[in-house]
């Protein structure tokens, strides 16, 4: 609940801060920051060398705290000065001078990304989510205060950089003063076996979570490529809403059942069960909500961003569908990890991104649209192909996940139906409309849950009133 609570506020401030910069931001200004960040995405996933996930995974104890912080602080400052001289590189491969400034201040982000891995495992480890809730909140409100003030202030595409690095150090140092009990500084004192030890777990969870941040965004690299700024400017609006609405609620589930999951390791039994019980959660979340933004995507972004965000409209229908889609996944390689096989996820990230990049190549002839349906279809097939993966490093039945997903399927189905009788429905235009499909929706799902889904209906109302 504190991790929900956390979440909520965390979005609700940063989907204010998109709507307001999509509005003072030119379509080409939003592209070139989305690069940038981008780009910082990827080096951030390797910041903290794994030590934030390995951390969760081995014993507790001062001295692989300790090798943790110095792992974390050698790699996460090596890449920082990495950035910082690649910058102009980067720029002129992309051909926009531009970027150069924007890397250079993102670079500095990674160091803070960096030092704020070790306590915030521990307070994962530890489940102190409401010590958490507070270190995520204060990012928030300074990203968006900082980025809006700047951005009022005409500032540009250099507003959301400054924001994004203010709000990251924020975190990092709210994570420190937050972290109960000693602070492993001693760093030189860490000992070979504890750096091992972190190394051999962390190493393999890094490179696992960069090739799934390559995979799910290097469909903007792509872009920026092929296609220009202006249109990844649009892309990168239309992946927004999906991306803070849905996505991130997985990563929100991920934060929380991961450091659940390894204390389970040892029972299989109990682990199925829990798994089993997040699958068809996230599963309803997941399909129901992506597939009702893609019903009111037409509506919505006249409403919300403006006119002259048209060209995201086409786009935010087939990537709420690829939100939808990979709810049915999600979730995967939390099992890898818990049970010490983080290398299955990087065997099946490195088999996805060989065989994306070609398609999403040849799907960008038609536009960000057809970027964005190549999304879509490969991440069904993978999706598919995770979980088949994780049923059988549970030893269990697959038929047991799809039983798990039909929930999701049957209302995410009744949802598109009505949501598209609606919409079609000559109520006018703009927010009465918009809101009249939105409750037509959600009292669909509810009514579903209620009458034919009745025992979901039930433990979602125990969870939601658990305090």
């Amino acid at each position: 609940m504190w991790q929900a609570l956390a979440h909520s506020i965390g979005r609700a401030i940063v989907l204010v801060t998109i709507v307001v910069l999509a509005r003072l931001l030119s379509p080409e200004e939003y592209g070139l920051v989305a690069l940038a960040l981008v780009l910082m995405a990827y080096a951030e996933m390797i910041a903290d060398a794994g030590v934030n996930q390995a951390l969760v995974y081995l014993k507790p104890s001062p001295e692989n705290s300790r090798a943790a912080l110095l792992i974390a602080a050698v790699v996460g400052g090596s890449l920082t000065v990495g950035a910082v001289v690649a910058a102009p590189v980067i720029a002129a491969v992309f051909d926009r001078p531009e970027v150069e400034v924007l890397v250079q201040v993102l670079a500095i982000s990674l160091l803070g990304s960096a030092l704020a891995a070790v306590p915030e495992a521990l307070l994962r480890r530890d489940l102190l989510f409401p010590r958490l809730t507070v270190a995520a909140i204060i990012r928030s409100v300074v990203t968006g205060s900082l980025a809006l003030g700047l951005a009022f202030a005409d500032y540009g595409a250099l507003s959301l950089a400054v924001g994004t690095v203010a709000g990251t150090i924020a975190y990092a140092v709210s994570c420190w003063l937050l972290l109960p009990g000693g602070v492993p500084w001693k760093i030189w004192r860490a000992r070979r076996a504890a750096l091992r030890a972190n190394l051999a777990f962390g190493a393999p969870a890094a490179g696992s979570n960069l090739l799934v941040r390559l995979i799910f965004d290097v469909d903007y690299v792509i872009i920026a490529l092929l296609l220009g700024a202006q249109a990844l400017g649009h892309y990168t609006l239309a992946f927004r809403l999906p991306e803070q609405l849905i996505m991130n609620v997985f990563y929100l589930l991920s934060t929380v059942v991961f450091p659940l999951y390894s204390r389970a390791r040892s029972d299989l039994e109990r682990l199925r069960g829990g798994y089993l019980k997040i699958v068809q959660i996230q599963s309803l979340y997941g399909v129901t909500a992506g597939v009702g933004l893609a019903v009111v995507a037409h509506m919505l972004v006249p409403v919300v961003f403006g006119d002259r965000w048209g060209q995201a409209v086409l786009p935010l229908v087939f990537l709420s569908m690829y939100a939808a889609v990979r709810a049915l996944g999600a979730g995967a390689t939390d099992i890898y990890k818990a049970l010490g096989r983080p290398g299955l996820s990087v065997g099946i990230s490195l088999v996805r991104l060989v065989l994306l990049v070609p398609l999403l190549i040849y799907a960008a002839r038609w536009g960000i649209a057809g970027v964005a349906v190549a999304q879509c279809a490969s991440a069904l097939v993978f999706a598919l192909g995770m979980q088949v993966v994780a049923a059988r490093v549970l030893r269990m039945r697959a038929m047991l996940l799809l039983r798990a997903v039909i929930p999701g399927l049957v209302c995410g189905l009744a949802v598109s139906v009505v949501g598209i009788s609606v919409s079609a429905l000559p109520l006018g235009d703009g927010i009465p409309h918009l809101a009249v499909v939105i409750a037509a929706g959600l009292g669909t799902v509810y009514l579903l849950l209620r009458m034919i889904f009745t025992s979901l209906h039930d433990e979602l109302v125990r969870l939601v009133l658990r305090r």
